[in-house]
């Protein structure tokens, strides 16, 4: 029976490849969402399988979210931290400090 890879050996073989690393860099933030859910599931050590039935959705909605094909609402990454027991932040953070200018 073939050995269980970690998420970090998985990610980094797929960043070793340069057009996959400039798409991943490209889409950052969506890639950070699914990072943070396949590891938080990993670390329950739960199945896609386990995830969807606590959500009441099938493995493949599941499997198509961690691979990047599906754009959740806000009330589905809601529920999705509620069954990896987890909260959900989103903030939307300046990318430069503003310049006010004095009067």
């Amino acid at each position: 029976m073939k050995q269980a890879r970690s998420y970090k050996e998985v990610k980094k073989k797929f960043l070793a490849d340069a057009e996959f690393r400039k798409e991943y860099e490209a889409l950052g933030p969506e890639f950070e969402l699914i990072e943070s859910i396949v590891r938080r599931r990993m670390e329950l050590r739960m199945t896609q399988e386990e995830l969807a039935e606590k959500m009441g959705t099938g493995q493949a909605a599941i499997s198509r979210l961690e691979s990047g094909n599906a754009n959740p609402t806000l009330a589905s990454l809601g529920e999705i931290a509620k069954a990896l027991d987890a909260d959900l932040h989103i903030a939307l953070v300046p990318k430069h400090e503003d310049k006010v200018s004095s009067v």
